[in-house]
């Protein structure tokens, strides 16, 4: 087990100590991160682990999700049918069918509730039914005849607007109707329904934005007939998108008095883009012109329905590289910084999370936790260079965790900062409290703690004192404190 070295030094009167990771000589910080968890206007939510949803598309084979716990959930994409296969439109999952000798229309919920039942097979939970594309018979009329020559495909399969709004309302109604009748109104009060996925993107929603906002508002209602107190929500692209619906959207809702619950959002930031990796930036380009403005829901939720730290993307826009796992695991803590920070919820992964696995297990030991504001001072060693922290405290142990991260968006960084922890806490000078530490090496992608050793806590003031730890962080790293009063 590795020691750290504790020392102490004098700065205009005040006694401060610090803790050097595997070092003997004074570490003069670049970067200050602090808070004053004396301070009860500094204490905000209740963290929450965001990254128990998985995404899985028409899954009519299972799901597989490894390391999967009681608390993982499903968002079920495409369910409905509408998809395509090699650029040729599929039928056979269609739940909305055409039968051309009896020229009728009929509902079919077989494999929709194969998809559910192999959800509930493993015993998780599903966070989200997806109401994305139409089934194909819904480019037909009301005589059966298609809209245009042939099945109009594109690269998700059907993302023409039906062409009855009404029918499909009647549709969506039987939906409703089944899966009550199937699993209990109990168990779908659990999930909530997502009209569409990334409306916006043309592949997804051939239409127009007002067309697509009629259609939110029918199948709202449709849904909320059969079960009143379902939940239901879209998904747009990134506020900063050429093709962002999502303020509009939160607007026409005030103006018109539609309803959602949550609005989700696409995040898909390439590893090496500043503009993409500064969570200060991309927070207030690409979410909080959603969900910071007058229009805004106070009840609804802000999610990320699809994200990937991405090294590239195909020219379709429908496959992705993903970036080292060096990278992942400093951007995951970075990014859960921004979500308790601005109250956000939900990270819908694709895959199974194992890219960031260090940083998730880390995130774990968060929750329930109470989040701090804190402030930061000094500058990065690059503008590229992202260092920020989260600082939490358990108030059934009465302990304290603060978490800090080094991420970079130039690749070629070696950069390791010099960092000043500090915090203000509810006991008297010369307290003697535990501390214990522990930093992940994105080389090593390993997770290493330190013993734990008493330290004592400095300050002039009677009933309050200060902690105050210096260190140095890699890049693409992050380390974490915890601190046990007595």
């Amino acid at each position: 087990m590795r020691k750290e070295i504790t020392c102490w030094f004098s700065v205009k009167y005040i006694f401060v100590f610090f803790v050097c990771h595997c070092i003997a000589t004074t570490v003069h910080a670049q970067i200050v991160l602090q808070t004053d968890f004396t301070d009860s206007a500094n204490a905000k939510q209740i963290i929450v682990y965001h990254l128990n949803v998985f995404n899985r598309i028409t899954p009519i084979n299972g799901v597989n999700v490894t390391n999967a716990t009681s608390k993982t959930k499903l968002c079920i994409v495409r369910p409905l049918g509408g998809i395509a296969k090699k650029g040729k439109a599929d039928l056979t999952m269609d739940s909305y069918k055409w039968d051309a000798v009896s020229k009728t229309f009929y509902t079919d919920f077989t494999q929709l509730k194969r998809q559910i039942d192999g959800v509930y097979d493993e015993g998780l939970e599903i966070h989200q039914i997806v109401l994305d594309n139409p089934s194909w018979a819904f480019q037909r009329n009301a005589k059966g005849a298609l809209l245009g020559d042939s099945l109009r495909v594109s690269t998700y399969g059907n993302a023409e607007p039906p062409k009855d709004y009404n029918v499909w309302a009647n549709y969506l109604k039987d939906v409703m109707s089944f899966l009550v009748d199937t699993y209990g109104k109990d168990e779908v009060l659990k999930i909530q329904f997502d009209i569409g996925r990334e409306i916006g993107t043309p592949t997804h929603w051939s239409g127009t934005k007002e067309q697509f906002f009629e259609f939110y508002k029918v199948s709202v209602k449709a849904i909320k007939q059969e079960l009143p107190k379902a939940k239901v929500g879209t998904h747009f692209l990134w506020g900063s998108s050429q093709k962002a619906w999502g303020t509009n959207f939160v607007k026409w809702c005030k103006t018109n008095k539609v309803h959602y619950d949550f609005v989700g959002v696409s995040f898909y930031p390439f590893y090496h883009m500043e503009n993409r990796t500064n969570f200060n930036q991309v927070y207030l380009k690409d979410f909080a012109v959603i969900k910071d403005i007058p229009e805004w829901n106070e009840n609804a939720k802000l999610e990320m329905h699809e994200f990937a730290l991405i090294k590239s993307l195909s020219k379709a826009g429908n496959a992705f590289e993903n970036a080292p796992v060096a990278h992942q695991n400093s951007f995951i803590i970075g990014l859960m910084k921004m979500f308790y920070q601005n109250n956000m919820y939900n990270v819908f992964q694709w895959g199974d999370g194992k890219k960031y696995e260090g940083a998730r297990n880390m995130l774990l030991t968060l929750e329930g936790n109470t989040y701090y504001n804190s402030n930061k001072s000094g500058v990065q060693r690059s503008e590229k260079n992202y260092v920020d922290a989260i600082f939490s405290r358990d108030s059934k142990q009465d302990s304290y965790h603060i978490v800090a991260y080094n991420y970079s968006a130039n690749l070629e960084s070696k950069d390791t900062e010099s960092l000043r922890i500090t915090a203000k806490l509810n006991v008297p000078p010369w307290t003697k409290i535990m501390v214990r530490s522990a930093v992940y090496i994105s080389k090593e992608d390993a997770f290493t703690w330190y013993e734990w050793h008493e330290v004592m806590t400095k300050g002039n003031e009677s009933s309050k004192s200060m902690m105050s730890f210096d260190t140095q962080l890699p890049v693409y790293s992050f380390l974490k404190y915890e601190i046990k009063l007595p």
